[in-house]
C-alpha cells in the first residue's frame, strides 16, 4: 500500500514537473513571437490604477527611440503630446479604467520629438476570475499620404476601399460624438447591476470632484450628494430598479457637495435595461449622463430675485402715490393755518409738532418712492449716509438675537451720484452676507461709514480706483472666515461674472456689479477665525453750496391765472387755498379732457398750468403737450407722486417747465410757481433757461438729496 501512495505520489509530480516545462515552453515561444513580430506591443499592469508599462518588444523600441529601462515601470504619457486628439486619449481612459477592448488613432511622438500616426489597439488580459490583470497595445504605424497598392482583384480592392471609407466615417462620428461631449461638459457613467459594477467617465469625475484614482461606488455618491436631498435620491434609484410599468427613462436634479466644499447643481438622466418579464424582470445595465447646471439655476434664482423686487416696489411706489396726496392736504393746510394762530398759544405749537411730522414722514415716503421706481438707473446726487441709515432701520428686526448690528455712520459723507433704490438693493446683499455667515454661530455685524481720500491710484484685485475722494462703506462678520486662496476665487469670480453657487457669494456678485456700474470697486479681507470685511468705494461729488432760501423768507405773490389739475379733492382744496392766499386766480380742474376743453375756449386767459402727472385717462404729461400745441410758450409746471421726474428724452416732457414732487408744500410751490412765470415772462417765444428772480436755484441745478430725489 505504502508503494501504491509512493508510485502515485511519482506520478502526480511527474504530470506537474512535465505541464510547469510545457507552460513555460509556451511562454518562450510567445515572448520570441511577440519580440519577433513587426508590430510594436507593449504591456501595461491593469492592477495598478496608473497602468505602469511592465513589457515592451524591439518593434516598440525601434519605432519610438526610446530604450527599454527608459519606459519600463513609466507611463504611456510619454508618447503624447499638444497634437494628441483629447476625445480618443478620453476613450483611451475609460477603456483602461472599465477594461474594455478599444481601438484609436493617435497622433504620438517619438523621443527624439518627431510625431507619427499611429493605430493602436487595447486587448484585456483576464485571469480565471474574470479579472483583467494586463492590457495588451498593439500598434502599427500609418502613413498620412501612403501609395496606392494596385491589386490584380478589383473586387477585393473595392470592398477594402467600402470598408475603410465606412470605418474613417465611423471615427468621424465618434470624433464628432466625443467633441460635442468635451464641449457639452457632459459625464457619463455605467451601472452592471449583475456584478453591481460603477465606472464613471473622466469628465464626470471633474463634475464631482474626484481623482481618478477613487474607485467609483453607489456609497460613494451618496456621500457628495447634499444630505437634503439624498432620499429622494435613493427612492428615486429604487423605483428606476424595480419599475415593472416599463419606464427606464428617470431624470432628476439634485445638489452635490463637492470634497472641496463647493455646492453645485447638477441634472442626472439614466436609462436602465431589464432582462425577464413579469416577475422575473430584473435590470441588468444602467446608463445615464450628467450635466453641472449650476449657472442656470443661479440665473433661475436672480430672475426669481428680481421679479419679487419688481413686485414689491410696484406695490410700494403705489402706497407711496396714494400717501403724498393725502399728506399734500395735511401739510399744506397745516401751512396754511399756522400764520392765523398767535405764536404764542398751544394750538400754534401743536401745528408746528404736525408740520414737523408731516416732513419726516415725507422722507419716509420718499423712500418707498425710491422702490417703487420703474427705472433704476436714474442717477441723483445724494448722501449715502442718509440712506444707510433708513436702511439699517428697516433691516433691524430682521438681524436674529444672536447677532449683534453695530452702526457707525453718524458723520456726514460727501454727496456722491448713485440710484438710490441700487443703493438700498447693495446694503440689503452686504447685510445678508454677513448675516449668512453668522446664522450658526452668531457674532457681531459692524457698519462703517466714512469718507475716504487717496492722493494716489490704488490697484486692488478687484479693479483699479483713481486718486480722488471716495465714500467708502464697510460691512464687517466675525463668522468663520476664508483662507486667501478661496478670497482669491471669490473676486476673480465677480471680476470675470463667472457663476457662483453659494447664496453669500451671489449676493457679493450683485454688489459687485451696482459698484462697478456706479464707478466704484469692492475689495473682500479675511482671516479662518477672523471673520470677513466687505469694502465698497464710490466716487464722491465736489460738496455743493447750500441753498440760500430760508423757510421764513417771505413767499412771492402774483396776480396770474393759474390753471390747476389733479383728481384729488382734497389737493385741489389745498391749491385753491394756496393760490388765493398768494394772490392768483386759480382755476381747478379735477380731470386732464375737462382742463383742456377749458384751455381751449379761451388759450390766452391762463399764464400757467399746475397739473398732477398720473390721473386716469389723460395724464399730466400729454395734457402739457396737447396745450403746448395751442400756445408754444405756456408754462407748466408737472406734479408727480409716485415716479419722480419725467425721462427728459420723451418727447411729450420737453413741453414741462418745471418738475415737483409730492407731497406740496407751500415754500416750495410758491418759488416754483414764481420761477415758471419770470421764466415766462423773460422768455415769451421760447423755452428757455429760467431767470434768477427768486433766491430758489432753477430746477437745472444739481441739488443734494439726503435720500431719493430733489428736495426744494
Amino acid at each position: 500500500m505504502v508503494a501504491g501512495l509512493f508510485l502515485g505520489l511519482l506520478l502526480f509530480l511527474s504530470f506537474f514537473l512535465w505541464a510547469l516545462i510545457r507552460q513555460r515552453q509556451e511562454n518562450v515561444l510567445n515572448s520570441i513571437a511577440v519580440a519577433a513580430t513587426n508590430c510594436s506591443v507593449l504591456v501595461t499592469d491593469a492592477t495598478v490604477s496608473h497602468h505602469p508599462i511592465i513589457y515592451v518588444n524591439p518593434a516598440f523600441l525601434l519605432l519610438t527611440g526610446y530604450a527599454e529601462h527608459e519606459v519600463i515601470r513609466g507611463s504611456t504619457s510619454i508618447l503624447t503630446g499638444p497634437d494628441t486628439d483629447r476625445a480618443s486619449m478620453e476613450k483611451l481612459a475609460m477603456a483602461l479604467q472599465d477594461g474594455w477592448a478599444c481601438r484609436v488613432r493617435l497622433c504620438h511622438y517619438r523621443k527624439n520629438g518627431t510625431t507619427f500616426w499611429n493605430d493602436v489597439s487595447l486587448s484585456p488580459v483576464k485571469d480565471r476570475q474574470s479579472r483583467v490583470t494586463s492590457i495588451v497595445w498593439t500598434m502599427n504605424e500609418v502613413l498620412q499620404h501612403g501609395p496606392v497598392i494596385e491589386a490584380s482583384d478589383r473586387t477585393q480592392d473595392a470592398d477594402i476601399a467600402a470598408r475603410r471609407q465606412a470605418e474613417q466615417a465611423l471615427r468621424d462620428g465618434e470624433m464628432r460624438l466625443d467633441l460635442a461631449v468635451q464641449t457639452g461638459h457632459v459625464g457619463f457613467f455605467e451601472h452592471d447591476h449583475r456584478t453591481d459594477s460603477l465606472s464613471w467617465s473622466p469628465i464626470l469625475r471633474d463634475i464631482y470632484g474626484v481623482g481618478i484614482d477613487e474607485p467609483a461606488s453607489w456609497q460613494r455618491y451618496l456621500e457628495l450628494v447634499h444630505a437634503d436631498d439624498r432620499i429622494r435620491i435613493t427612492s428615486t434609484a429604487q423605483r428606476a430598479r424595480c419599475d415593472a410599468t416599463g419606464n427606464s427613462r428617470y431624470e432628476v436634479e439634485h445638489r452635490l457637495v463637492r470634497p472641496d466644499g463647493a455646492v453645485r447643481h447638477i441634472s442626472l438622466r439614466s436609462m436602465t435595461s431589464f432582462d425577464g418579464d413579469g416577475s422575473l424582470r430584473q435590470p441588468v445595465r444602467t446608463l445615464g449622463t450628467v450635466v453641472d447646471v449650476t449657472d442656470r439655476k443661479n440665473v433661475d434664482a436672480r430672475r426669481r430675485e428680481t421679479a419679487r423686487m419688481e413686485a414689491i416696489s410696484t406695490f410700494a411706489g403705489g402706497i407711496a402715490h396714494e400717501l403724498n396726496n393725502g399728506l399734500t392736504a395735511v401739510l399744506g393746510f397745516s401751512e396754511l393755518t399756522l400764520p392765523l394762530i398767535p405764536a404764542e398759544s398751544k394750538a400754534h405749537r401743536h401745528i408746528r409738532q404736525v408740520i414737523a411730522a408731516g416732513k419726516k414722514s415725507r422722507e419716509l415716503i420718499q423712500q418707498l418712492l425710491a422702490f417703487g421706481g420703474h427705472n433704476d438707473q436714474d442717477r441723483c446726487p445724494l448722501l449715502l449716509h442718509s440712506l444707510a441709515k433708513e436702511s439699517l432701520r428697516f433691516l433691524r428686526p430682521t438681524i436674529p438675537l444672536w447677532i449683534e448690528l453695530r452702526a457707525q455712520v453718524t458723520h456726514a459723507t460727501n454727496p456722491i451720484l448713485a440710484s438710490a433704490v441700487q443703493m438700498h438693493e447693495m446694503i440689503f446683499n452686504l447685510v445678508d452676507s454677513a448675516l449668512r455667515a453668522m446664522k450658526e454661530t452668531g457674532g457681531v455685524l459692524e457698519v462703517q461709514l466714512q469718507n475716504r481720500q487717496f492722493a494716489t491710484d490704488q490697484i486692488l484685485p478687484s479693479g483699479r480706483l483713481p486718486a480722488g475722494w471716495y465714500v467708502c462703506l464697510s460691512v464687517q462678520d466675525t463668522g468663520d472666515g476664508m483662507d486667501s486662496d478661496r478670497v482669491s476665487r471669490l473676486v476673480a469670480s465677480f471680476v470675470s461674472s463667472t457663476a457662483v453657487s453659494e447664496r453669500q457669494s451671489v449676493g457679493l456678485a450683485v454688489v459687485y456689479d451696482i459698484v462697478t456700474a456706479h464707478g466704484g470697486t469692492l475689495m473682500v479681507e479675511s482671516h479662518i477665525g477672523a471673520g470677513t470685511t466687505v469694502s465698497v468705494y464710490l466716487p464722491a461729488l465736489p460738496i455743493c453750496a447750500p441753498s440760500t432760501t430760508q423757510a421764513d423768507d417771505p413767499l412771492p405773490r402774483g396776480h396770474e391765472c393759474i390753471l390747476f389739475v389733479d383728481d384729488e379733492d382734497s389737493v385741489l382744496r389745498f391749491a385753491r387755498e394756496v393760490l388765493e392766499s398768494l394772490g392768483y386766480y386759480p382755476v381747478v380742474c379735477r380731470t386732464a379732457a375737462e382742463a383742456l376743453e377749458v384751455f381751449r375756449v379761451e388759450p390766452k386767459r391762463f399764464d400757467l398750468l399746475i397739473t398732477d402727472r398720473t390721473m386716469p385717462g389723460m395724464s399730466g404729461n400729454r395734457l402739457a403737450w396737447e396745450c403746448r400745441q395751442l400756445r408754444p410758450d405756456f408754462p407748466v409746471i408737472l406734479c408727480s407722486g409716485s415716479n419722480g421726474a419725467p425721462e427728459l428724452d420723451d418727447t411729450r416732457s420737453q413741453s414741462v417747465t418745471e418738475c415737483l414732487l409730492k407731497p406740496l408744500a407751500l415754500h416750495e410751490l410758491a418759488y416754483a410757481i414764481r420761477r415758471a412765470l419770470d421764466q415766462s415772462l423773460a422768455c415769451p417765444e421760447s423755452h428757455g433757461v429760467p431767470t434768477n428772480s427768486s433766491p430758489e436755484p432753477s430746477r437745472i441745478s444739481i441739488e443734494v438729496s439726503d435720500a431719493v430725489g430733489p428736495r426744494g
